[in-house]
């Protein structure tokens, strides 16, 4: 069976293996330094031993005193752990340590005795004969009036050398234990300092993934973790923002393509009546149904009539996906509205008058010049008007107002129509939307003329609003920047 290991159980173990090497090497330096330094400071008392007996012998041994060098051997093996042979200039030993048995004629390293009478100082570690045990031993000259008189020969056992050391490798592995505990300790702090954000990480990438974007990773640091953290909830709130995004494009989708298919059946609607009329009159006449001459122009002019509705109808919507789909030209140009407004009630005062309703036209003083298109808001007027004396009753008025408020200029058509409820203001805006018919004074209108007029308005940066009262009138309004 595998054993599943987690991100936790890697760091720490990688840790704690990193920590014990460090230890061992660290030992194994410690050992080695500190056996090295033993060594050497044991060569050097050997040394200073070794030159201060020589200096004490070298006149007993020049004057043949060979019984008070073997006294004061005597007494220096026997108040120190090492063992000291003294030879002469022909290798030939003076004195040496009686408590071992050894052969009175014969130094237990004759040749690095040899090397000593020559003038060497010479160092060695191993076995000698007579001391059954590694010994640390020096040869060195004996002098006397600056000539070589003999030579001194010290030993001394390796075993408290290594007793010392083996204690201070002791101290270093007591010490390294309590560092691995330690070591150990801490990190397991920081392997949970590393793990716990990343864990909590993975745990809210799970609820991501469950659409649920509310929790947020803690951040605990500056470091690279926390810089993880706070990336993580960057790109979170980023994915949330992007998600309901996305929903809001697909609400606006679904809610564009209901409009497409209301749009195209009110189109149908629309277009379908005015022909159906037009087929019935037509067939009417061709099937000779109508002899009488008079009747017959009165049919064809409800004909006429009904055609030129529908061209009304098919240039509205093709003005509304020009202005949609940005294939409209807009001349946008410093104008003067008011001799804009002129113009167009001039050219509707006939159609206005003949429904013998009052034209009224109160438009303020030195207007300043307005941003806009000449065509476009002369459009507008003509929809505003026409709109105004669908809803007028014979007797009204319309008043057609012009007044600069900051800095816009606010063009009001203003009715003594039927007016409008609340409910239905809000909605006239809307394409093929139409008030109650039985408060319709005229059927033409197909219920896209103020949605027109809005997209205008937008389209040449300024606004439009409606205000209305039931039996009352109704005053639509829109503005443009001033220049």
């Amino acid at each position: 069976m595998r054993i599943k290991k987690n991100l936790f159980s890697k760091l720490l173990g990688t840790y704690t293996l990193v920590t014990l090497i460090s230890i061992i090497i660290v030992s194994l330096f410690f050992y080695i330094f500190f056996s090295q330094y033993y060594f050497a400071v044991k060569e050097k008392q050997l040394l200073i031993q070794g030159k201060e007996m020589g200096d004490i012998l070298s006149d007993y041994i020049m004057n043949e005193d060979f019984e008070k060098v073997n006294e004061l051997v005597d007494n220096f093996n026997k108040v120190n752990i090492s063992h000291m042979w003294i030879v002469d200039k022909n290798n030939n030993i003076i004195s040496g340590n009686k408590e071992l048995n050894h052969d009175d004629k014969i130094c237990p390293n004759s040749s690095q005795v040899e090397r000593a009478l020559k003038g060497e100082e010479v160092y060695n570690k191993g076995i000698i004969k007579y001391v059954n045990e590694p010994v640390l031993s020096v040869a060195l000259p004996i002098y006397a009036e600056n000539k070589i008189e003999g030579a001194i020969f010290v030993c001394n056992p390796l075993s408290d050398i290594i007793n010392s050391i083996m204690q201070t490798f002791k101290i270093v592995i007591f010490a390294g234990v309590i560092a691995i505990f330690i070591s150990v300790f801490v990190s397991y702090f920081i392997s949970m300092s590393i793990v716990k954000p990343i864990k909590k990480i993975t745990d809210i990438s799970l609820e991501i993934s469950k659409g649920n974007f509310s929790n947020k990773v803690p951040v605990y640091s500056s470091d690279e973790i926390g810089k993880l953290a706070e990336t993580f909830n960057y790109m979170m709130v980023t994915l949330d923002k992007t998600m309901r995004d996305l929903e809001d494009e697909k609400n606006k989708m679904s809610k564009l393509e209901k409009s497409q298919r209301q749009f195209v059946a009110n189109a149908s609607h629309e277009i379908r009546t005015p022909l159906t009329s037009v087929r019935g009159y037509v067939e009417a006449i061709l099937d000779g149904v109508i002899k009488d001459k008079e009747e017959e122009r009165r049919h064809l002019s409800i004909i006429l009539k009904e055609t030129l509705r529908m061209h009304r109808l098919v240039n509205s919507l093709l003005d509304l996906s020009r202005i949609e789909s940005g294939q409209i030209k807009v001349n946008k140009r410093k104008l003067n509205i008011s001799e804009i407004i002129n113009r167009t009630a001039m050219k509707l005062k006939p159609i206005i008058e003949d429904q013998e309703i009052k034209l009224v036209l109160d438009i303020s003083e030195n207007l300043p010049m307005v941003w806009g298109d000449d065509d476009l808001i002369e459009q507008v007027i003509i929809n505003y008007i026409t709109n105004a004396v669908r809803f007028t009753p014979a007797g009204g008025s319309i008043i057609i107002m012009a007044e600069q408020h900051n800095n816009e200029v606010c063009v009001h058509t203003i009715d003594t129509g039927v007016g409008i409820s609340v409910e239905e203001l809000n909605k006239v805006w809307r394409r093929f939307y139409k008030i109650d018919k039985t408060r319709q004074l005229s059927k033409e209108g197909a219920g896209l003329g103020l949605s027109l007029v809005r997209e205008i308005i937008q389209l040449l940066g300024g606004r439009t609003w409606a205000e209305s009262e039931l039996g009352k009138g109704s005053d639509f309004s829109f503005s443009l920047i001033i220049c």
